[in-house]
């Protein structure tokens, strides 16, 4: 058995081409293959607008300025999460507020309402791996409370909450576009989704330094645009995505139907009739994590852990706030227990019935 990778990007002739005929024909900067992929990516998702920028991050820290962000105000979200999600909000000048997850490694609404207090502006939920947060119960606690609510949608690009795509039920959706994402351009990027003109075209200006027509600056803006031949790329692979997803969750299916007898492990949130995750990563649970990361590392199965560190436990989180150990208890048992098997479009049938096979090795020696 060859070497499984734990994610495997493609980039195929019509990608390249693609690039090749951006490069060639158009505006290096905010070309015609920039408004094509907002345009295709808004029909995808199911907004009315959906502006591109040049990653996931700049999407959140741009969404939270369009959202009025006051200076030191806090916004709710997740201790379970890449940096970004938090550091978004100090890039606007606001505080993070974090909640613990729930055992679908998710924020735990339940904890929402204890945290908000009059500096409270806004809720920032997670759909962590691909799995949906519990956002209809977040949008009743914002609404009761006047605060704003910005999906991150870095990992769930094709999961679905009750029928309807990820990033379209808040003010903002955030997707990120970086290498390893259920698609990607190639490169860093991000989009934000929304039904809101106001917070599009805000964020449109933010982009390209508040410009607008050129040479007249009504806001101060950031240099955060979408490079045009990545746009030309995310176009293509946006076409392929569908098919992708639904691959990954064919391959999940077959996972959950392999894996159900180790009773070693805990298998992540599957389908259900509310929520249908997109499997970005396919995160198991174990006591075991590091051993049985290594052993399969051995047997030529590369997994990886995401995250080893819940964001307030980070040195520079600890030093800013305080944060101690024992705070988010189900955030520290994902950090030491998870890890996620390999998962992409093209994992095989033998390479999954192999991945199964060592498992159960492991845990029967």
């Amino acid at each position: 058995m060859d070497t499984i990778p734990p994610a495997n990007p493609v980039f195929n002739k019509e990608m390249e081409d693609a690039a090749i005929n951006a490069l060639r024909n158009e505006r290096y900067i905010l070309g015609e293959s920039v408004d094509k992929f907002e345009e295709e990516f808004a029909r995808y998702v199911g907004t009315d607008y959906a502006v591109s920028v040049s990653s996931g991050t700049n999407a959140l820290h741009l969404a939270l300025i369009a959202a009025n962000l006051p200076v030191s105000g806090e916004v709710i979200t997740v201790a379970s999460s890449y940096i970004a999600t938090a550091n978004s909000i100090i890039h606007a000048n606001g505080t993070p507020n974090f909640c613990d997850i729930n055992d679908e490694y998710i924020i735990d609404v339940n904890q929402i309402p204890e945290k908000i207090n009059i500096k409270t502006k806004g809720i920032m939920p997670v759909h962590l791996y691909g799995h949906p947060a519990d956002i209809d119960e977040i949008n009743e606690i914002a609404n009761k409370n006047k605060l704003f609510v910005i999906e991150d949608c870095a990992q769930s690009h094709g999961a679905l909450y009750k029928g309807k795509m990820t990033g379209v039920f808040s003010d903002m959706g955030c997707f990120s576009f970086y290498s390893t994402k259920n698609m990607t351009v190639c490169g860093d990027g991000g989009m934000v989704t929304t039904n809101n003109e106001k917070f599009a075209e805000k964020i449109k200006l933010l982009r390209n330094h508040g410009q607008h027509p050129k040479d007249v600056h009504t806001l101060v803006g950031y240099t955060a645009r979408l490079n045009t031949v990545n746009a030309a790329i995310g176009r293509v692979q946006l076409k392929y995505l569908p098919k992708w997803i639904e691959s990954r969750r064919k391959i999940a299916k077959r996972y959950f139907e392999v894996l159900s007898d180790v009773d070693e492990i805990t298998l992540p949130p599957s389908d259900s009739n509310i929520k249908k995750p997109s499997y970005h990563l396919f995160e198991i649970k174990t006591e075991k994590r590091d051993e049985l990361l290594n052993f399969l590392r051995e047997n030529k199965i590369i997994c990886l852990i995401h995250y080893p560190t819940p964001i307030p436990y980070q040195p520079v989180y600890k030093k800013l706030f305080n944060y101690k150990e024992g705070s988010f208890p189900k955030s520290e048992e994902l950090s030491k227990q998870a890890m996620d098997l390999p998962m992409f479009p093209e994992l095989n049938d033998n390479q999954i019935q192999y991945i199964s096979e060592k498992i159960h090795e492991f845990y029967n020696r």
